[in-house]
Order: structure tokens, then sequence, then C-alpha cells
């Protein structure tokens, strides 16, 4: 059977979903800087947040984060618990370089396994934290488990496919370079998803990029109504612009894949989508 928009796309999420190496390796390294902070450091808690906790990351290219909860009392600023935790970390764990990246502390494994952000968090209440301004030398309030629930939900009432949507949304974003925040894709496309039942994947990427592409970049009101706007991620005018027509680009490859999906056209729709999502080989 020849392939089709819909079975490429299938295909394409299915490959771009880590595997159980890349899940062994990173289960190892959580061990291994778990242990070490508590012995070192005294932490009272490490918990996976991000793509690889809420399921949409992607082979590779995510990096698994961690909120770990500091002992003691917060201090003024976010710029010294970062380099405590640095020092830590570079003191401790073998083979991995080890850096500040706000609001974390990454760690660049030697071994293939995907790389590490930890990002030291001071618990409030509930499940409030106080973690570093990522544009600043402060605190940020974060809740880590509002963002889960919200793309849960949309995966629940989206009879599992909203996750496959974040994924091929975060694919094209890795493959063709585009300097948006991974967590700005995937809360529009959670929030995209919720309103447009049922899913499926070429239509909604057609219809996902061209409101992209009409409404324009901007920030986000955050959808779960927890916190502050969320960024695009884009650092400069350049990236901005790059940005928006690499936006209108795959609003253009996507009506087409569609348009001729629909006509039975099924070569033309993967080519259209082969150059969408820039397939590595």
């Amino acid at each position: 059977m020849s392939a089709t928009a819909a079975s490429t796309l299938d295909l394409l999420i299915r490959a771009m979903t880590p595997d159980e190496a890349a899940r062994t390796l990173a289960a190892r390294h959580r061990g291994e800087i778990e242990d070490w902070l508590t012995f070192d450091l005294g932490i009272i808690r490490m918990r996976e947040t991000g793509s690889w906790h809420h399921g949409t990351a992607l082979d590779r290219f995510s990096d698994v984060d961690y909120f770990v909860t500091m002992p003691g009392i917060r201090p003024n600023f976010s710029s010294t618990t970062l380099e405590v935790l640095r020092a830590s970390l570079a003191r401790g764990i073998q083979g991995a370089s080890v850096s500040i990246d706000r609001p974390a502390v990454r760690l660049r494994y030697f071994d293939d396994g995907p790389d590490v952000e930890i990002t030291p968090a001071y618990f409030q209440n509930t499940d409030d934290y106080d973690i570093p301004d990522p544009s600043g030398i402060g605190w940020i309030r974060s809740n880590p488990a509002v963002h889960l629930e919200y793309v849960n939900r949309a995966q629940q009432e989206t009879d599992g496919r909203a996750k496959g949507l974040i994924r091929l949304m975060k694919t094209w974003r890795a493959w063709n370079n585009v300097p948006l925040s991974s967590f700005y894709l995937e809360m529009r496309t959670a929030q995209y998803a919720l309103g447009n039942k049922p899913i499926i994947y070429d239509w909604d990427l057609r219809n996902l990029f061209k409101s992209l592409s009409s409404n324009g970049l901007r920030e986000m009101n955050d959808p779960t109504n927890y916190g502050r706007r969320i960024a695009t991620g884009t650092s400069s005018v350049t990236e901005s612009i790059l940005a928006k027509f690499a936006v209108d680009e795959a609003a253009r490859l996507a009506a087409l894949a569609r348009g001729a999906a629909e006509v039975g056209d099924h070569p033309s729709a993967v080519g259209h989508l082969v150059r969408l999502f820039n397939v590595q080989s």
C-alpha cells in the first residue's frame, strides 16, 4: 500500500517518540543526579517536569527537565542558587558538561543520552514553587502540575491524539531550526486541540499553522490561568522574522498537503509533508 498523508504523519510521530534505550539512559542519569544532590546539597525532592513528563518529548531533541526542591531559605538572587547547583553537579557528575542555562542548570551528556535541565525550586504551598526568573536575577512563581493537567486534559478529550499533534509541531520546529519555544508550541497546540475536536492530523496541521500565520506570533495568555504570559521564545527581531517566515511557509505547505490528500493525490500530499517537516534521513 502506498504512503498517504495520514500514514506518513503516524510514522513520523512513532519515529520521534523516545525509545526504550533513551528512557533507560534518562532513568540512569536521574538516579545518579538525585543520589548526588541528596548527598551533597541535601535536596528535599526531585521531580520530573516538561515534555518527558507530559509525554510529548522528541527523541534526540528534548531535554529531560526536573525541579529540585532546595533546602533552606531562598536567597534574594537566583544566581546564587544556580551557581551552588552548577558547582555541585560539576563536582559530582561524570560524563557530562555542566553550565547555567536560565532558569536551570544544563547537563550535556557524552553517552548519547538526552540532555538534562535541573531547575532549583523553593517550595511555597500546595504545588507552587519559586524558580529562577528566565530573564532576570530574581524569582518567579511556577506550578508544574497545572500544565501537565492541561495537556493531559487535551489528550483525554481528543481520544489520545492531542499529544501526537504536539509532537508533530515540535518535530517541525526541531527539523527546521525554528526559533520558537517548545513550551510555547505545546501550549498553543493543546489549546487549539481542546477547541477543535476531533483531531485529524493533516487537517489540523493545516488549520493550526494557518491560525499561527494569520494571527501573528505573539505571547499568549497562559491557558491554565496560572502564571505570566507565555513567550514565543524569540530573543531578537531577526529571530522573530525568521520564525514568522517559517510559520508562513509551513501554513502554505500544510495547506498544499491537505488539498492533495482531499483529491486522492497521495504522492503529492506526502511530498508536501516531506518539505514541511524537512524530513531527516
